[in-house]
């Protein structure tokens, strides 16, 4: 007869080792503190200089809510706090890598709290106890003491089937290591912040931050130290060779010197590499963050096509800015060396002077490159411009434009690109090519006079100057790409400065909000107030809304009729917070927009005109969760598929093979009109805000459906306003 399976409820959870808990509780931090813990934490890391004029306000004890306060207090600080998860047998390969750190930890005896974790090395974790003091913990014990409550209600049961099956007990700790590891694999571990500099901070900042001004300082003392190298051989085997002593000796002497320039060299490219790597990571985060807070409006008036050549700019501008920049500094330093050795030559004041000329004619021809390039770029860029509104325009001007008309522009067009290509081109040979070998001729008929004199240069003067042209001919060539290099960078830097420039940002001034707090306004205070506000879309161009008075109360329904371009869309985004006022006041909620700041959106929700409206690629389920938590949990799949059932789009997720997960949008599943708008209405209501806005979201639905889905709208939809033509 079998024996009955055990019980896992039978077994007697255990408790954290004593010792363990002893050695990681000293690291508490109370809930309440976490303010002046993470400032703390943001200075002894290096993030910040000087801690927030006022203490940072507490966290609420609501775990949803936290995650919103880590947000917060991180950008009161000027810097980012990014929340991570790893699976529990990952739990040591974080701890070792994410310092500067906040771990959420609530053990048993002391309550809920958090660990500020410095930094790691080894098997030993640097943490903040709170009396300030830095000191080390284990890395195992850590690891433990977090990962505790995962592991401790599977020990017991481990532990009896290690025992049934007779493993020896010199053997049992390391398997069952091995079988909780398996058991936990799709257990993650949560409440983890990792600490950095913000996108948004100073470029300069996240530069020093990241050691990057050391580096180049590196750079230089290798390439400088290569260069003496360099040197000395030259004049070594010279004067051996000239005066006709060049023996096995003098080339082992020789051969040392150059062989000794290798190593030098990989650790300049090294640390030059490293440079690159990083100067160029930190650019395109800042450019990244620019173009996602750039105003709405202004993108939408440049076009697509004028968008795509700032993207192909900004791709074009960290490769230059670095490479270019890292060549004339090289290429400087080489030509200061070039003018101590030449002056040191046989023909020392001739050479000086032949290298300030050529100096000088390699900025002036550099110049010239940069006014031919400009000139080239933006026929370029015109050209990108055109050539995109022709491709989306691409059936009507077939339907439309006659075909002389369309030929003759594209033809002027090309050949003012063609004459602007050209007149580069003459430009860049002149300073890549040219000007480099022009300096060689140069300095070689530099000697003559030396030569001609009655003395005649000595063999060693002779090879000191032939080593310094050489160095001056790669300092000409590599100041000659370097200048070319920043002339394009230049260029992309003004077309692409504005998004740099708009990723600069300002702490947010006002407090904390719960989200009880941003949602729990007294119910006799309006959802929607504005008084006498007025918005235009630049200063030089009259008010498209002008003097506004409105009110709407909660779980109102308000239809908003009126012409074409009476600024029925620019109140929708006036009250979706996507617009700012000129004037006058607008609160949500009883609160203003400097008050709630991008908490305005969770408050206030609309569904663009259908033009404005996307359905990007990816799956279904992601567009329609776009305002909730990715990866969304399985009760907002529910809730999502249930309400495209009741908006009439049940059919189409049966004909779709993966349902919620088939992909859409450009590269996946096509969806008609109707299905568009339809989608677009769901994502809507599923933000389940206080106010949702529909701009014209109804206009391509035929009556039944229309009928359909405004009944829907109106049953889910806690206060509403509709715009639409009358």
């Amino acid at each position: 007869m079998n024996a009955p399976e055990p019980d896992i409820r039978s077994f007697e959870v255990p408790r954290l080792d004593p010792a363990i808990l002893a050695e990681t509780a000293r690291f508490w931090w109370p809930t309440e503190r976490l303010g002046e813990g993470i400032e703390e934490l943001a200075r002894l890391s290096g993030l910040i200089r000087r801690g927030s004029a006022e203490p940072l306000a507490p966290p609420p004890t609501d775990t949803d809510d936290q995650h919103d306060w880590m947000d917060w207090a991180a950008a009161r600080l000027g810097t980012e706090a990014e929340a991570v998860d790893t699976p529990v047998p990952d739990a040591a390969t974080l701890l070792r890598r994410a310092g500067p750190a906040i771990a959420r930890w609530w053990p048993e005896a002391l309550g809920p709290g958090f660990l500020l974790i410095l930094s790691a090395r080894g098997d030993r974790v640097r943490l903040i106890a709170p009396d300030l003091r830095v000191r080390t913990c284990r890395l195992e014990s850590l690891r433990t003491a977090l990962c505790w409550s995962f592991e401790a209600p599977l020990i017991p049961e481990l532990d009896h089937l290690l025992a049934e099956a007779g493993v020896p007990n010199a053997r049992r700790a390391a398997v069952r290591a091995s079988l909780l590891r398996d058991r936990l694999t799709e257990t993650r571990l949560v409440g983890f912040w990792i600490l950095r500099l913000a996108a948004t901070t100073s470029f300069w900042r996240q530069l020093v931050q990241a050691g990057v001004p050391g580096r180049v300082g590196v750079v230089l003392a290798v390439f400088a130290i290569v260069y003496i190298l360099e040197i000395a051989g030259w004049g070594l085997i010279g004067k051996a060779a000239l005066d006709g002593r060049l023996d096995f000796g003098w080339l082992a002497a020789w051969l040392l010197l150059i062989l000794s320039i290798v190593p030098w060299r990989m650790v300049g490219g090294w640390f030059g590499a490293t440079f690159s790597l990083d100067t160029s990571r930190i650019l395109k985060s800042r450019l990244l963050t620019g173009a996602l807070r750039m105003d709405p409006e202004a993108v939408t008036r440049q076009g697509v096509g004028r968008l795509l050549g700032r993207v192909m700019e900004a791709q074009a501008l960290e490769s230059l800015v670095v490479s270019g920049g890292m060549s004339v500094v090289v290429a400087v330093l080489e030509l200061a060396f070039a003018g101590v050795v030449l002056a040191a030559g046989a023909a020392g004041r001739a050479h000086l002077f032949l290298l300030a000329l050529f100096t000088a004619a390699t900025v002036a021809l550099s110049w010239r490159y940069y006014r031919r390039l400009h000139d080239w770029s933006l026929q370029r860029l015109d050209m990108t411009h055109g050539l995109i509104e022709g491709m989306v325009g691409h059936r009507t001007r077939l339907a439309q434009e006659r075909p002389e008309r369309r030929d003759l522009a594209e033809d002027r067009e090309l050949q003012g690109y063609l004459t602007a290509s050209r007149a580069m081109d003459m430009a860049s040979v002149s300073v890549l090519a040219a000007l480099p070998y022009a300096w060689s001729v140069a300095g070689l008929l530099g000697l003559l006079p030396a030569f001609v004199a009655h003395t005649g240069p000595s063999p060693a003067s002779l090879g000191i100057s032939l080593g310094g042209l050489l160095i001056a001919q790669r300092a000409f060539s590599g100041i000659s790409g370097g200048l070319a290099g920043l002339g394009r960078a230049a260029f992309s830097w003004r077309q692409v400065s504005a998004v740099f420039r708009s990723g600069r940002a300002e702490p947010p001034a006002g407090p904390f909000l719960t989200e009880t707090q941003l949602r729990g306004g007294a119910s006799a205070t309006p959802l929607i107030e504005a008084d006498a506000v007025s918005f235009a879309y630049s200063p030089d161009t009259q008010p498209v809304v002008r003097g506004l008075t409105l009110s709407v109360a909660r779980g109102e329904h308000i239809l908003l009729e009126g012409g074409s371009g009476g600024g029925k869309s620019t109140l929708a985004g006036l009250l979706a917070g996507l617009q700012t006022p000129d004037s006058g006041m607008l609160l949500l909620n009883g609160l203003d927009r400097h008050t709630l700041g991008d908490n305005w959106q969770r408050l206030a929700t609309a569904a663009p005109q259908f033009h404005e409206n996307h359905i990007l690629s990816g799956t279904l389920a992601f567009n329609l969760l776009m305002g909730r938590a990715w990866p969304a949990p399985e009760k907002d799949l529910k809730e999502a598929e249930a309400l495209c059932e009741e908006l009439g789009l049940g059919d189409l997720l049966r004909r779709m093979p993966a349902g919620l997960q088939q992909r859409v949008g450009e590269t996946g599943w096509q969806l008609s009109h109707g299905e568009r708008s339809r989608i677009f209405l769901a994502r809507a209501l599923l933000q389940d805000a206080p106010l949702t806005i529909m701009d014209e979201s109804f206009a391509a639905l035929d009556p039944e459906t229309l009928g359909l889905c405004l009944k829907v709208t109106l049953r889910r939809a806690q206060a509403l306003v509709v715009i639409a033509h009358p």
